[in-house]
């Protein structure tokens, strides 16, 4: 269970950093060159102290920066990045390891191109400039050291060459980690997309109830389910008594608040196999699962029976009684989901003849 929360609180954490990736970056940057003052005053190196110096300066500029333009402030810190690796190289030499800024900008840059919305251009163009540094630093064997700078010791350089490959090392892996959560997240969300879009295509948007296109595909799986294994189902076909009237008195609000509260009383007394849809505009079509067609028509009983308790009264927001009439018929062998629509309409219209608010098998 520790493990569990510990692992929870990371991933949240994580999450955190990924919605603000650019504030971040630039906080942590801020961080690596603060630390790294300390360190120059203790080799006595001036010229990197004051490099420092200006980085932390200008990160705390693009920290300001970041609230209104991420993508400008990121930007620009890897171009800040560029140019403190080639000016500390040239100041102490290739042997200090600040060249490595270079390698380990790249997986920053990769990184933050995705995390980070309209950075990609400029991303790829820090990659570039870097690629071409790093080829002229390293495979030309060009000497990066002014003249005039006093040297540092080996020591000292050793220091610094630790110092920034546990830097790099560190950065580069976090970079490499958040660019897989990125990506992680990012398939969730197109995941959650993907399931919304099902939901939107395959129900109701006003009842939640499933839409007639979804719903036939379920019916016609179940005939031939029935035909093969012998199981029993029934369908129900229910229409709104006289729903126009509701349209016409009252308005269209109400038209919709009678089929949500339709809906609702169906959907609370249908069992969890059970399937219902909104067939049409006040048509609404349900198939009991493994139910006999007694069974079926005591809860289609108990529908009317709700739905009169709630409007009979007709107190607002019903201002008269809603009522449904119901063509119920079980399936038999060898039917098609066609014919079984067409029983259940044609018992539905012999409803409607008879008086409505009845069921009628």
């Amino acid at each position: 269970m520790y493990t569990t929360a510990r692992v929870s609180y990371i991933r949240r954490f994580v999450d955190i950093w990924l919605q603000h990736s650019a504030k971040f970056f630039l906080f942590s940057a801020l961080c690596i060159h603060a630390l790294e003052i300390p360190v120059c005053l203790f080799l006595d190196s001036l010229p990197l102290l004051f490099l420092n110096g200006l980085s932390c300066s200008i990160y705390l500029l693009l920290l300001h920066t970041e609230k209104k333009r991420p993508d400008l402030a990121v930007t620009f810190a890897e171009v800040e990045v560029l140019f403190f690796s080639i000016s500390a190289s040239s100041v102490a030499g290739l042997a200090s390891g600040f060249f490595l800024y270079l390698i380990c900008l790249l997986a920053i840059s990769s990184y933050l191109s995705d995390a980070v919305k309209h950075c990609s251009v400029a991303a790829v163009q820090v990659l570039d400039l870097e690629g071409i540094v790093v080829l002229l630093c390293i495979s030309s064997n060009i000497p990066l050291k002014i003249e005039g700078v006093p040297a540092l010791s080996d020591a000292a350089l050793h220091i610094l060459f630790v110092m920034n490959l546990l830097i790099c090392v560190c950065t580069t892996l976090l970079s490499v980690y958040l660019s897989s959560q990125t990506l992680r997240r990012r398939n969730q969300e197109l995941e959650a997309a993907n399931r919304n879009l099902e939901y939107i295509a395959s129900h109701d948007p006003l009842t939640g109830l499933q839409n007639r296109r979804n719903l036939y595909k379920q019916l016609e799986s179940l005939c031939l389910d029935a035909d093969r294994d012998g199981t029993v189902f029934c369908a129900a076909m229910a229409d709104i008594d006289d729903f126009k009237s509701f349209n016409d008195q009252y308005g269209h609000n109400h038209g919709d608040l009678v089929l949500t509260t339709i809906a609702s009383c169906a959907c609370s007394r249908i069992g969890e196999k059970d399937i219902i849809c909104r067939w049409g505009g006040e048509e609404i079509l349900i198939l009991f699962v493994n139910t006999s067609i007694t069974a079926a028509k005591n809860i289609l009983v108990q529908i009317q029976s709700d739905l009169h308790a709630l409007t009979a009264v007709r107190n607002p927001p019903f201002f008269q009684e809603v009522t449904l009439t119901f063509g119920l018929a079980q399936h038999v062998f060898g039917q098609s989901a066609q014919e079984l629509v067409s029983e259940v309409d044609r018992l539905l219209y012999r409803g409607k003849l008879a008086g409505k608010n009845c069921v009628v098998c």
